[in-house]
């Protein structure tokens, strides 16, 4: 277990390059977790990079530490600023954007809900409604009424998830 947590430290702190097997193992746990919610595994790679990073970390030294394409990290760590999970930071005479995690899951969690969640059911429920509402079918106008409650339910968790994370 110590010579994991110093080859983590080795591989984060930028005095050198880890071994990638070593960097793969010590990010295995964010890349089953990305696989349990559906996520592109680099993100996955990406994110438990980060969070074991002790400094700010560019595109390149990211692809380079995980061994992906630079292409392939831009779009990941993109991806992750969308949703809210990292965010970027910049250091004096340097030009490259290097990026840091948010260190608050309900920061983070917060911005899911709000950012994709929300918005993705509300598009869902209004297009839903709209269809079904035209329909003089019964059997439709019964899964309109149901739609109607499934939106009363969501609206609902999400105010409670909301203050719980205050």
């Amino acid at each position: 277990m110590i010579t994991k947590i110093i080859v983590i430290y080795v591989m984060v702190s930028g005095k050198q390059q880890a071994n990638i097997s070593e960097v793969q193992e010590a990010i295995e746990p964010w890349v089953r977790l990305a696989d349990d919610l559906g996520v592109p595994r680099s993100l996955g790679q990406l994110y438990g990079f980060l969070f074991l990073s002790e400094s700010a970390q560019s595109a390149q030294e990211c692809a380079e530490q995980l061994m992906i394409s630079r292409s392939s990290a831009g779009q990941g760590l993109r991806m992750l600023k969308e949703l809210g999970a990292i965010k970027s930071t910049f250091i004096l005479g340097e030009r490259s954007e290097r990026f840091v995690i948010e260190p608050d899951l309900g920061v983070l969690l917060r911005r899911v809900l709000e950012g994709r969640l929300a918005p993705a059911f509300s598009r869902f429920f209004r297009s839903t409604k709209i269809q079904l509402g035209e329909s003089k079918n019964k059997f439709h106008q019964e899964r309109l009424q149901k739609i109607n409650r499934w939106e009363v339910k969501l609206v609902d968790s999400l105010q409670t998830i909301k203050g719980a994370l205050d």
